[in-house]
């Protein structure tokens, strides 16, 4: 059997590569994004939706420790809401993800954090589009290809518990910006403007029926898929227009494990975080130096 471009087997039936496919490699290396349909079973999808539920109607105060709940722009987010329940927690090293996280990162891999988000109508306003490299320095984010290999060492994973509909709003992104070698023009607004920064793609951040640039892309993606991210891509979020259902998703960013960023720990999380993560998550999370090879790596990378 051979995989689909959306990374489904025809016949329905999943199967664990143990690299990146060619379909894959492509359309990453040509828009500096993936979205990958139906990656979740039916039962992994049930269990990660139910323990959103649940943690949605637990008191701030009964929150699992170092799970911080915000509600910023009307928006609920988590912080370290990975680690609420086995079932997302889970989610960081998926069969489905986990050979694209191997090949990317040259199979030094590190999971660094991991945010639940619920997309609310309240939230009236367009996340400013953006990338790693312009708040955070060109010189850190790297992208290349070696040898029929892609590099990429800033990047996320969103899985997606709801499902999203052409309209809706959401995520948008800037095709092959990844690999752009002009940084995006600047106007410089005042800071009350509703104008996107370089002013092109977005006139008005409040508007609601803002129309799309025909150069970005809304990535709509059904409950149970998954949309792999450089952090080289421009992106942002349109407002979320449905007031009757939100936007649930995870946010899983990933680095290569010699990466040292603002944390500069060994592992990233708190301690009462830590303790409850499992041995391959806490592996998969350590920075080490670029010549260790972590257990949770496959010996067929590559192959």
């Amino acid at each position: 059997m051979s995989l689909s471009v959306s990374g489904q087997l025809l016949s329905g039936t999943k199967r664990i590569e143990n690299t990146m496919n060619a379909k894959q490699k492509y359309l990453f290396d040509l828009n500096g994004y993936l979205h990958l349909k139906s990656v979740l079973a039916e039962t992994e999808l049930c269990s990660a939706q139910e323990a959103i539920d649940r943690l949605l109607e637990m008191p701030s105060d009964k929150l699992p420790p170092g799970i911080v709940r915000g509600s910023g722009n009307g928006d609920t987010s988590f912080s370290n809401g990975f680690s609420a329940d086995k079932s997302l927690e889970s989610l960081t090293w998926h069969p489905s993800t986990r050979p694209i996280i191997s090949e990317l990162t040259g199979g030094k891999p590190r999971f660094g954090r991991g945010s639940l988000v619920v997309n609310q109508h309240h939230n009236q306003r367009i996340t400013s589009l953006h990338c790693a490299r312009e708040g955070q320095g060109w010189q850190t984010r790297r992208y290349a290809v070696k040898d029929g290999h892609i590099h990429c060492n800033d990047f996320i994973c969103f899985f997606y518990f709801t499902d999203v509909n052409p309209g809706d709003g959401g995520i948008v992104v800037l095709p092959g910006s990844h690999k752009s070698e002009f940084e995006r023009p600047k106007i410089f607004p005042h800071p009350q403007s509703l104008t996107e920064p370089d002013g092109i793609f977005f006139q008005n951040l409040e508007d609601l029926n803002h129309p799309l640039h025909p150069a970005l892309v809304n990535v709509t993606p059904q409950a149970g898929d998954v949309v792999i991210l450089s952090e080289l891509t421009v992106h942002g979020v349109l407002i979320w227009k449905p007031t009757n259902r939100d936007r649930r998703f995870l946010i899983l960013r990933y680095k290569t494990q010699y990466f040292s960023d603002d944390r500069g720990r060994k592992h990233p999380f708190p301690e009462e975080v830590w303790e409850r993560l499992s041995p391959e998550t806490q592996e998969l999370s350590e920075t080490v130096s670029y010549g260790h090879t972590k257990s949770i790596i496959s010996p067929d990378l590559g192959q």
